[in-house]
């Protein structure tokens, strides 16, 4: 099962299944702009015909559209639809037969659960595997539909013809220098990004924690690989400034830094039954995963809210188990990124940092209170060999 964890993260370029036309499908509910902006430029590189789709409109505000389309740059208008309701179908069927040409092999391109496979399934009639933990679609699959071949593509965006773009394309940089610093660059900006659009959130958690410490509750942190890195500092922190906080991750410690590149032990359900049974009613759970679909962080934040917890996501995925389990969701804004989520991590310490420190302000935390419950403290114990 680890296997699919790792082969959703490997993208062949589209390109290499020669498309001769796109459905770009836009999910409304978190149409990750600057992601899509990529898929359009390689739509425009290939130089093939395609029109856009904006799925789960029954889900949001209609006049959302219009935003989106200007984000995105688009000349042409976004087709409002739902793959669940099947709004906007009959518009797809005719836009295929306008758009392209018989017998054209059509690839449908997005993030994952933006609804490419729900389209392909719509029009086909093929009862095909959807769902929405990220990952769903593993590999690249071509579907009959009437005179056209629809191509099911991967969600994650990857150019393997550059074997240099783990996290960042440093495929034209010259000298290590430059390297370096597009890595600085790209990693504050994808900061910057998420400084647009998450304060507000930010500041509802930050009220909610203050409530809850005040009533005498605690704030429970959890994620896995790189986002166990991201709750291990928040719990560190939150203790160097008086907040009572436990912390529970699958990579035991520094002792194995293999699962932090495996997720191994992200479908162990036992692991979040074991977390959850800290929760008291009023409890604050944090769950952090890039994804938004690390199985034992939304299970745990679905078991919190059943004890009475309060549940808190930080993710660059919304539309995801995670950010459908949480009662907030602050959502970072650092992608395109490659398999290596160094971009995401950074936003997600940084939206960590902001939490803790504000939270340590507006409480009246010191300085001196700070040092105070740093410093070491020290227990007599026994002796060597005294049973």
């Amino acid at each position: 099962m680890h296997t699919k964890r790792v082969l959703k993260k490997i993208s062949t370029p589209f390109e290499a299944f020669e498309p001769q036309g796109a459905i770009l499908m836009v999910n409304m509910v978190d149409p990750q702009v600057n992601t899509m902006k990529v898929f359009l430029e390689a739509i425009e590189e290939v130089g093939i015909p395609f029109f856009a789709v904006a799925n789960k409109m029954d889900l949001v505000d209609g006049a959302r559209c219009a935003k989106v389309e200007e984000e995105l740059g688009l000349s042409l208008s976004l087709i409002a639809a739902s793959m669940l309701t099947m709004e906007g179908m009959d518009e797809i069927r005719a836009q295929i037969a306008e758009t392209f040409a018989p017998k054209a092999r059509v690839a449908v391109l997005g993030v994952f659960n933006s609804g490419k496979t729900s389209l392909i399934s719509n029009l086909t009639g093929l009862d095909l595997a959807i769902g929405n933990l990220p990952g769903t679609t593993l590999e690249f699959t071509a579907y009959d539909y009437d005179d056209y071949v629809l191509i099911d593509t991967v969600g994650q965006i990857i150019d393997v013809s550059k074997p240099l773009m783990v996290s960042v394309d440093l495929s034209d940089c010259e000298t290590t220098q430059e390297k370096i610093a597009r890595i600085l660059r790209q990693d504050a900006e994808g900061i910057l990004a998420t400084l647009e659009i998450a304060v507000p959130s930010i500041e509802a958690v930050v009220g909610v924690l203050r409530d809850r410490i005040e009533a005498g509750n605690k704030i429970v942190v959890t994620g896995a690989g790189a986002s166990a890195l991201v709750a291990m500092e928040m719990a560190g922190q939150g203790l160097e400034t008086g907040v009572p906080t436990m912390v529970f991750t699958n990579n035991l410690g520094d002792m194995q830094p293999v699962s932090f590149a495996k997720g191994a032990g992200e479908e162990e359900m036992g692991l979040s039954k074991y977390m959850t049974m800290v929760i008291n009613e009023g409890d604050v759970m944090i769950g952090i995963s890039a994804s938004g679909g690390t199985g034992f962080v939304y299970d745990a934040l679905e078991r919190a809210s059943q004890r009475g917890g309060i549940t808190v996501a930080i993710t660059e995925n919304i539309d995801t188990p995670l950010g459908q389990a949480a009662d907030h969701v602050i959502k970072s804004n650092a992608k395109p990124e490659g398999p290596s989520s160094s971009k995401i991590q950074a936003a997600h310490l940084a939206i960590g940092h902001a939490l803790l420190l504000t939270l340590a302000d507006e409480r009246g935390v010191t300085a001196d209170d700070s040092v105070s419950f740093m410093l070491p403290e020290v227990v007599p114990t026994k002796k060597m060999g005294i049973k």
